[in-house]
Parts: structure tokens; C-alpha cells; sequence
């Protein structure tokens, strides 16, 4: 069937055909072309969509967009395929009648580039994962005031923002700068050695940095002599490769994980900014107790001060109550006393003998002047023993004077109106007042001895 014009315009001769004769002669077309019945096309996996007749996924590149499917018995033995994974994938060439598309009917996937590396990661991370590598329990505490810092890594800006960082909010921590490559052929081999010269220094902690990068830059941080010299350092390992979206088995095995090496020169920092505010909390407490204590403490002084002065004041008034009985005990004792109210006996005797017989008289007269003069005798030797008693009570007396130690040259030191019993007391500086026999001295404490 041909078409003209009838407007005069002329047109090139064309079939109609319906849409499934066209369909047909398209997959005639396929058919007759050799190369798509077996074909590899590379490209980079960006879906991946399992269907209950097999798995539907996009190769792409930068050019175009190719759909491809595979039979459940052949996807089985594909490898891991993350999306984003370079590959090739074998098979022919088909035309979807259905949905007007040709697609690709895959039979076997080889990964290739970031594809192959993926694969090693993965078999790295497993075996890795077995051996306890990664367990949090072998990890070791990053120090809480770490002083000094080894940092592995390439001169460029990740140590630049590290050291930056470093200098802005930690100026008192030293750094150890010690450069590597990070990337290239046996880029792993000298970042592990570089690892080892860290652990040598003796540092507080060890950072290993670089900034971002391809994902075939940053492998070298997941082989095997990077994360064994991790592992063998004894000296905790703080890690900031890359950018927020990279992870690698370094930041698996380290100590610590930071994103960025500024997120690590922060972490640091923070690690003094926090260990300042716990102290700063400690010193406030600990100056609270330490009123509390001293408050205390003064509290009993002051109650051991009054019971001292309470228990002083009642030995001295009990002495004085005995000094007052033991006086009129003697005083009733007194021979003096007694030889008088003898005489007045005499003396009334006497006067009623006046009347008597002059013989009874002179008898009882000469009774008498033998009394009165045994009397004398007796009163003279009473008054002496009894002199003697009162002198050796009162020499008992007055040494319990808390007094008469002062006449022998002691002194009672006091200290705000309160007698100090020990040196340790009071302390340097402080006003002291000494009460001597006469009258009292004030100083001030230059020096305590408390073992003199």
C-alpha cells in the first residue's frame, strides 16, 4: 500500500504496517545480526528488582541505560552485587514484544573495577569479622586527656584540616606529623609501616587520616597490612578517612570512628573540652565537702572547747568545796577551840568550888592547875600534829590547782577563749593568747610541730 499528496508537497514512499508486524520485523533484524546472540556489555548496576520469574536490573553508563533479566537458575550464580557495581554481563540480545523494548537475557556476570575491589572487601570483612577483629571488647579506651598525637597521614588538606582543627581548640596537645602515601600501588604497605613508626613515639593515641577520594583511592585502608598494623599497635588508633558516606575495615578495626579529619581533630578536643567540665564539676563538689567537713569539724571543736571548760570548771569548784569542808573540819578540830571551852569548864568548876572547905579548896585547886597544865601540854601537842595535818592537806590542796603550775613557770595557751591541748590545732598564722602566773601574752603561730 502507497501514500500520496494531494497538497503537492512530495513525500517518500512508506508501508503501513501494524505494530506487532513491526515488532516482528525488529526481532527479524536482531535475529540476523550474529553479534547479539552472545554479546558482553559492561556497565554499572543502579537496580536490582527480583520477580517471581527471575531478577529484573538496569546496566547504565554514561552514555545510556540498558535493561537486562536473568532466569532464577542463572542469578544464583551471580556473585554479591551491591547496586553501583561494576560488571559485565553475558548474553544475547531479545525484543520484548510486549513493552515495545529490546532488553538483555543475561547468562553469566564477571565483576570488573570497584566490582572486583568490592569482592576483596567483602572476603577481607568476613574473614576479618572471624577472627574478632571487630569486636568492641578488644578495642582500647581512647585517653581521656590525650597530650600527644601521632598523625598518619599525606601531606594535602585532610591533615591540613586536622592540624587547623587541632590548633583552634586544642592548642596544649602536640602533634606528630608523620607523612605517607595514601593512595597507589603499596600505598597499604607504607601506611602500615607509618603505622608502626606512630606506635613508637609513645603517643597518647594515634590518628590515621586523608581526605576524600574515589573509592579505588581509598582501598588501600581496607587491606590486610593496614588493618593488622591497627591491630598490633598498642597505642588506641582514632580514624577520619574520607567523607561521611565512606567506611572502610580500618574504621572497623580502629579504636575509634570519626568521619571526616576534622571530625577527628574534634573528637579529640572534645575529649579535653569534656575531661575540663567533669573537673570543673569535681572541684565544686569537692569544695562543698570540704565546707561540710570544716564546718563539722568546727562544730565539734567548739562542743569539745565547752565540755573541756565545763569539766574544768566543775574539778575546780569540787576542790573548792572540799577545801571548804576540810577548813571547818578543822576548824571544829581546832585544839585551841577546844583548850578554851576546857577553861571555861574550869572556870565555872572554879567558881562553884569558891564556897568549899580552904583544905577541899587548896585539894581541888592543885586538881585543877594539874589539869589545866596537862591540858596545856595535851592542846600544845594537838595544836602541832593538827598544824602539821592542815599544812600537808593544803599542800595536796593547792597542787590541784589548775592554777599553780603558772607560779612555776608553765603557761595556759588559748586560742579564740578555747585551751589548745595539742599543736596541730591551730595553723601558722593564727592569733594564740598565753595566760602565765601574772598577767597574759598574745601571739602569733610561726610554725607547728606536732610531733615535739
Amino acid at each position: 500500500m502507497k501514500a500520496s499528496a494531494d497538497d503537492g508537497s512530495a513525500k517518500p514512499a512508506s508501508v503501513v504496517v501494524t505494530v506487532g508486524e513491526f515488532s516482528e520485523r525488529l526481532k527479524e533484524v536482531f535475529r540476523r545480526v550474529h553479534a547479539f546472540e552472545y554479546i558482553g556489555i559492561s556497565g554499572e548496576i543502579s537496580e536490582w528488582t527480583p520477580r517471581p520469574n527471575g531478577v529484573y536490573f538496569t546496566l547504565k553508563d554514561a552514555q545510556a541505560v540498558l535493561q537486562c533479566f536473568a532466569h532464577h537458575s542463572r542469578a544464583q550464580a551471580f556473585p554479591e552485587l551491591p547496586r553501583g557495581s561494576a560488571i559485565v554481563a553475558y548474553g544475547k540480545v531479545r525484543l520484548a514484544q510486549w513493552r515495545s523494548r529490546y532488553e538483555l537475557v543475561v547468562d553469566s556476570i564477571e565483576l570488573t573495577g570497584i566490582g572486583i575491589l568490592f569482592k576483596q572487601y567483602e572476603e577481607l570483612k568476613a574473614r576479618f569479622r572471624a577472627l574478632g577483629f571487630f569486636e568492641r571488647s578488644r578495642k582500647r579506651r581512647v585517653p581521656s586527656f590525650p597530650n600527644v598525637v601521632a598523625l598518619v597521614s599525606a601531606s594535602g588538606k585532610g591533615a591540613e584540616d586536622f592540624l587547623k582543627t587541632m590548633e583552634a581548640r586544642a592548642p596544649r596537645v602536640r602533634v606528630h606529623f608523620i607523612e605517607t602515601r595514601v593512595q597507589g600501588l603499596g600505598a597499604d604497605v607504607e601506611i602500615a609501616e607509618a603505622l608502626g613508626r606512630a606506635a613508637a613515639l609513645n603517643a597518647d593515641v594515634i590518628v590515621l587520616a586523608r581526605g576524600g577520594g574515589s573509592y579505588e583511592d581509598l582501598f588501600a585502608f581496607n587491606c590486610e597490612p593496614v588493618v593488622r598494623a591497627i591491630m598490633r599497635s598498642k597505642t588506641p588508633v582514632v580514624t577520619g578517612i574520607g567523607h561521611t558516606a565512606d567506611h572502610h575495615l580500618a574504621d572497623e578495626v580502629a579504636d575509634f570512628e570519626c568521619e571526616t579529619p576534622s571530625n577527628a581533630a574534634q573528637f579529640i578536643a572534645g575529649l579535653w573540652q569534656a575531661g575540663e567540665e567533669r573537673l570543673a564539676r569535681l572541684r565544686i563538689h569537692l569544695v562543698g565537702e570540704m565546707r561540710e567537713i570544716l564546718t563539722d569539724s568546727m562544730q565539734r571543736a567548739d562542743r569539745a572547747d565547752d565540755a573541756l571548760v565545763g569539766a574544768w570548771q566543775r574539778a575546780v569548784a569540787r576542790r573548792r568545796d572540799r577545801f571548804i569542808l576540810l577548813d571547818r573540819s578543822l576548824s571544829a578540830h581546832n585544839p585551841v577551840a577546844k583548850v578554851a571551852r576546857q577553861a571555861e569548864r574550869f572556870m565555872e568548876i572554879k567558881t562553884r568550888l569558891i564556897g568549899l572547905p580552904a583544905h577541899q579548896l587548896a585539894k581541888l585547886q592543885r586538881a585543877v592547875d594539874a589539869g589545866l597544865e596537862r591540858l596545856g601540854s595535851l592542846s600544845k601537842s594537838i595544836l602541832s600534829q593538827r598544824e602539821n595535818q592542815l599544812a600537808l592537806a593544803s599542800g595536796r590542796l593547792f597542787s590541784s590547782d589548775p592554777e599553780k603550775p603558772l607560779e612555776r613557770g608553765y603557761a595556759i595557751v588559748t586560742r579564740a577563749g578555747r585551751a589548745l591541748r595539742s599543736a596541730t590545732e591551730v595553723s601558722p598564722g593564727e592569733a594564740i593568747e598565753a595566760r602565765l602566773f601574772r598577767g597574759t601574752l598574745e601571739a602569733r603561730v610561726e610554725k607547728v610541730n606536732a610531733n615535739g
